[in-house]
């Protein structure tokens, strides 16, 4: 139990650590955006891209999860999996990307009224290359844990953006198209590179549908799909819903609030990311017990001590980082706290039922969700505006956390206290832990000559 939670530590810290770059790299992409854009200009661009992100969701039939599973399994050669998640996301970038493109024609007035439909046309391009990059190459570094390769490809895709956002501002000043641009480059490059990755590690690829696969990748998928729509409209349907009533110049103010918020999921993430393919590898449910309630103890802790910091610090960060214009965003953010604590617990939670095979349980705590958010949404925008959808997400959340719980807690038959209170053992862990990664680090500063040999004896 010790080793395999040891294995599992180091491969979530290692995706955390990545995801702390990337943390940090988001971070001036967002400011750069939000002040070079102001805030009109970020609500613009936010529901600009909001597009091709919504008809993802819709068009990636589950490939992710589903992927991920087999791979984790090893149940077929990677160069399979590479050639056939590559022709299927391609295809189906096209076919919806397509279909989205004419639904623009047709709705454009009524979701996306204040975002010029040129916008919303050229933004489809991302489509068939993020899902590429999502559900074919990075999935499948993924499934394979080569969380090394993965942690680089996602630092070289934040870095290009980031690069080519401030080349567009010096070349051609502050519009929204330009920034959609370089996010285009970066992923057609990133897509390049993945490609080239996972061939390399595969071996070759099998450019050809393989049937086999193709039927479990849509058995299983076809599970996962439903609860993936329902989980991305969880985290985005406030935007949707406040682009109707609301300018976007407050969409902007609330994308910041998102943004900053959700940066404290960056530890739920980095380990829900991990403990998938380890508990749909684990055949044990008695180890499972034990893990996976420790691993979201540990994570519930983090996040809140990390809300806690936020939220004194807010008007601050929001200043500091944004100016003074971006002060509204405040208020929002420390509505939004409360609920993304208890989410991330929730991912966990989620992440293990998924892995012992039940995403349908998931989606029915996400579909639950979701309607009670969008009633609650519907009846507090008009009246409260921003601050109403803040609302209406944190109830949601709070409601996914409640839920998650009840089901982890009956299917793993582990105690509430269990899964969610720290326990005693939990800090002699702590403590081996630290003092391992102490030691590591010791020998990581000698063996770079920064520190003196005696010193790691």
């Amino acid at each position: 139990m010790f080793l395999k939670l040891k294995l599992f530590v180091k491969d979530t810290l290692m995706t955390l650590g990545t995801r702390v770059i990337v943390l940090a790299l988001n971070i001036f992409i967002s400011i750069a955006i939000a002040r070079g854009l102001g805030p009109e200009g970020k609500g613009i661009y936010t529901l600009t891209t909001l597009f091709p992100a919504l008809i993802f969701v819709f068009a990636n039939l589950g490939i992710g999860p589903a992927t991920i599973y087999y791979v984790a399994q090893q149940k077929y050669p990677l160069k399979i999996v590479l050639g056939t998640n590559t022709i299927l996301t391609l295809a189906l970038g096209v076919i919806f990307g397509l279909t989205a493109g004419i639904s623009a024609f047709a709705f454009q007035q009524s979701i996306f009224p204040e975002v010029p439909r040129t916008y919303l046309l050229i933004a489809l391009i991302l489509l068939p290359l993020d899902l590429f990059r999502q559900q074919a190459g990075g999935i499948i570094l993924l499934g394979a844990k080569r969380i090394r390769e993965l942690s680089l490809t996602s630092v070289i895709y934040d870095v290009l953006f980031l690069a080519l956002i401030l080349l567009t501002f010096k070349l051609a000043g502050t519009q929204v198209m330009g920034i959609v641009g370089a996010r285009i480059v970066s992923s057609i490059f990133i897509c390049v590179w993945t490609f080239i990755l996972v061939a390399r590690i595969a071996g070759g690829i099998e450019f050809r549908p393989h049937r086999a696969y193709l039927k479990d990748l849509f058995k299983y998928g076809s599970q996962a799909y439903l609860g993936n729509v329902i989980a991305f409209l969880n985290y985005r349907i406030e935007l949707l819903l406040l682009s109707m009533f609301m300018s976007a110049e407050t969409i902007g103010f609330y994308s910041i609030a998102v943004n900053l918020a959700e940066q404290l999921w960056l530890v739920s993430q980095s380990a829900a990311t991990m403990i998938f393919p380890v508990v749909s590898a684990e055949k044990d449910p008695e180890k499972l017990r034990a893990f996976t309630p420790l691993v979201n103890r540990s994570v519930t802790l983090i996040t809140t001590l990390g809300a806690l910091v936020l939220a004194l610090l807010s008007r601050v960060l929001v200043t500091l980082m944004y100016t003074d214009v971006y002060l509204p965003t405040v208020g929002l953010l420390r509505i939004l706290l409360v609920g993304i604590v208890l989410n991330s617990s929730a991912r966990i939670l989620a992440n293990d039922l998924a892995g012992r095979g039940k995403p349908m349980l998931n989606t029915l705590v996400g579909g639950i969700s979701l309607v009670i958010q969008v009633i609650l949404n519907l009846i507090l925008i008009p009246k409260f505006g921003a601050v109403g959808s803040a609302w209406s997400t944190t109830i949601a959340y709070a409601l996914i956390f409640v839920l998650q719980l009840v089901l982890y807690a009956r299917i793993a038959q582990v105690p509430f206290r269990q899964i969610i209170l720290p326990q005693k053992a939990d800090w002699q862990l702590y403590h081996q832990f630290a003092v391992i990664m102490l030691q590591w680090a010791r020998l990581k500063l000698v063996r770079l000559h920064i520190l003196p040999s005696n010193i790691a004896d």
